[in-house]
């Protein structure tokens, strides 16, 4: 992670390397803006996969340690979406409405909105278009 301040919002760059330090192709950018003190939204560019669950955890965890009491993920230029990154989505949607927080997801592929809908993620998620 590398910490990084503009304006007072905070901004974190996550990559996906390994928590073993093992280098893989990247396959996914993740930044993280807190906007007023509520609210944080964590950009997603590339593909959620199984090679990068773990940094989109790992960035959905530290937003989610903050206390937001609204996370947005913004997902609107992910190319693919596999079955990993969709329990990661799930599960942090989950640990937000058990503490009385909200998840969004903002979904900008009609093919990766398709597979929200056909797995009924989409009634957990709220989903922004």
């Amino acid at each position: 992670m590398v910490p990084d301040a503009t304006d007072g919002v905070r901004c974190l760059a996550m990559d996906d390397a390994s928590s073993r330090g093992a280098p893989r192709a990247a396959s996914a950018r993740f930044t993280r803006d807190t906007i007023e003190e509520t609210a944080t939204v964590v950009q997603v560019d590339g593909e959620l996969d199984i090679n990068s669950a773990d940094a989109l955890r790992e960035a959905l965890d530290a937003a989610e340690a903050e206390g937001c009491s609204v996370l947005r993920v913004d997902a609107a230029s992910v190319t693919f979406l596999d079955s990993t990154a969709l329990g990661v989505i799930l599960a942090s949607a989950q640990r937000m409405a058990e503490r009385g927080g909200r998840f969004e997801l903002v979904c900008g592929s009609p093919s990766i909105r398709r597979i929200l809908d056909m797995t009924m993620i989409s009634r957990t998620v709220h989903l922004l278009p």
